[in-house]
């Protein structure tokens, strides 16, 4: 049983303006009137239809959708689309047959920019880092092992819920820490791993029955489960007093520094043993995001043949509007538009966690962009004194204008009293394998991931002309979309 302890007062940032039209189009609106003013005094006829087109097309452009964009945003999300398509931005082909020096696989787009790196820890142990060449930023990526709410106590539960609230707090404290993302990768599982196993634990020569009851155990748990893998990444940006960038070493053993103290926040969060991952393992999971079928090989050969990272990226790879191919697998990414808009328990992402019958291969990555207490003390203030001036510019105040004024007084009060804001997305991508009927299995898959995130109070959007983005951003790579933007999924390799 879960429990019944809420959460909420999710708010995005409230648009300043007239009537909150944002401003640009309240400054727009003035100069309308300006010069309509002026053109009447010569021509009144002249006036009159500078104002009506003028006004009626900053009307249009302030109308908009659920998603919060104008007609003009989806006029420039298909036209930079179709640019693209023309220049070839969305195909990306390597190995012998593609363009790529002596014949390589590396990764494609906004991941084309990104190098893994090993560094030791204080107890001299390996731990891999991904450094984004493009920003200057570090990825630490961890392994969490969360063993669940099914069997947990509610208070217990609640703890853990505090315990995560702390860890971010934490983090937005702790000096060149930008951004943390949790992805939860859910695959079906092969069995390999499970009867390779519980297959050590088995003493040479037993008895008939107990061999063939451990056989038909280990079989039974071996089909029709599913993989869970949860990556925490953190991504970490240091400067000298001259505001360079910090040499490869310097920054990762100040990393290194830190290890010791967030696994161990992240097991009081509920992460369980959490650990860093070496080099080898990062490889491979990029190898199987683009080929998902070589996931079962990867599991067999038990680390034998390691897959180098700089060959870890597809052959082939193909953005559409609405999904993109790569290798052996079709997948489309959402991105959330809004925060949930009622109150939420420790367990309403339930729905959207869990394997879903219709996908292959699921991923849903939470990203938090941590914010200092200065910059959250602005922004608080000023949520808060836009909320009550939009209160002020309605003749009849809505029950949804007031309940924003609300969240924004106690979002304020609560970073006073030493909270820190942070803003958080969501990407779910789904994955389905190539062949036949794929098409229709993929759109199967959609219906499935947008019906269990409804239940989950989360309103998603497909990244329509950005699926190659999206899908690396889904990654456990630290990518953060706020600094760099490459041009294609070529990046700088084609």
């Amino acid at each position: 049983m879960a429990s019944n302890t809420t959460y909420g007062d999710y708010i995005r940032a409230i648009p300043q303006g007239v009537a909150g039209i944002g401003w640009p189009l309240s400054i727009a609106g003035f100069a309308v009137l300006i010069v309509g003013f002026i053109a009447m005094n010569a021509l009144w006829w002249v006036g009159l239809i500078v104002l009506g087109v003028g006004l009626g097309t900053i009307a249009i452009l302030s109308v908009r959708d659920r998603q919060h964009r104008n007609i003009a945003d989806r006029l420039v999300e298909r036209q930079q689309y179709a640019q693209g398509v023309r220049k070839g931005r969305g195909l990306y082909r390597s190995g012998m047959l593609g363009l790529m020096e002596h014949g390589g696989t590396p990764l494609p787009g906004i991941l084309s920019k990104v190098e893994l790196m090993e560094a030791l820890d204080g107890a001299g142990r390996p731990f891999a880092l991904l450094h984004h060449t493009h920003t200057g930023e570090y990825t630490l990526p961890i392994a969490c092992y969360p063993q669940g709410a099914s069997l947990v106590d509610d208070d217990d539960e609640d703890q853990y819920v505090a315990g995560w609230a702390a860890f971010l707090e934490s983090m937005a404290r702790t000096a060149g820490v930008m951004q943390v993302s949790v992805c939860v990768d859910t695959s079906p599982d092969s069995g390999s791993r499970t009867q390779r196993i519980l297959s050590k634990h088995v003493t040479a020569g037993p008895e008939d029955l107990a061999g063939r009851a451990m056989s038909e155990v280990m079989l039974m748990l071996s089909r029709g489960g599913a993989r869970n893998d949860v990556i925490v990444s953190i991504d970490f940006k240091y400067q000298d007093m001259k505001g360079r960038p910090l040499p490869d070493d310097e920054a990762a053993r100040t990393i290194a520094n830190l290890i010791p103290g967030i696994i161990s926040s992240l097991g009081q969060s509920g992460g369980g043993m959490a650990r860093t991952l070496d080099a080898d393992e990062m490889a491979t999971m990029a190898r199987t995001a683009y080929d998902p079928r070589t996931l079962e090989e990867f599991e067999q050969q038990e680390g034998e043949n390691p897959v180098h990272w700089e060959d870890c990226g597809p052959t082939a790879c193909e953005a559409s509007w609405d999904f993109l191919r790569h290798d052996s697998g079709l997948s489309r990414t959402w991105e959330m538009c809004d925060p949930p808009r009622s109150l939420v328990t420790a367990d309403t992402m339930a729905n959207l966690l869990q394997p879903l019958d219709a996908v292959d291969r699921k991923r849903v990555t939470l990203v938090f962009r941590l914010l200092d207490s200065a910059k959250s003390r602005v922004l608080s203030e000023d949520n808060r004194k836009r909320s009550t001036a939009a209160e002020g510019q309605q003749k009849h105040v809505t029950v949804s204008t007031v309940d924003t004024q609300h969240r924004a007084d106690r979002q304020a009060m609560d970073v006073n009293a030493g909270a820190n804001l942070i803003w958080f997305g969501m990407l779910v991508t789904a994955t389905v394998m190539t062949g036949r009927d794929e098409e229709n299995r993929l759109e199967k898959a959609s219906r499935a991931v947008e019906g269990a995130a409804g239940a989950a109070s989360v309103d998603l959007r497909v990244c329509y002309g950005a699926q190659d983005t999206g899908f690396a951003a889904g990654l456990p790579f630290g990518i953060d979309l706020a600094a760099y933007r490459p041009p294609s999924l070529m990046g700088s390799l084609g």
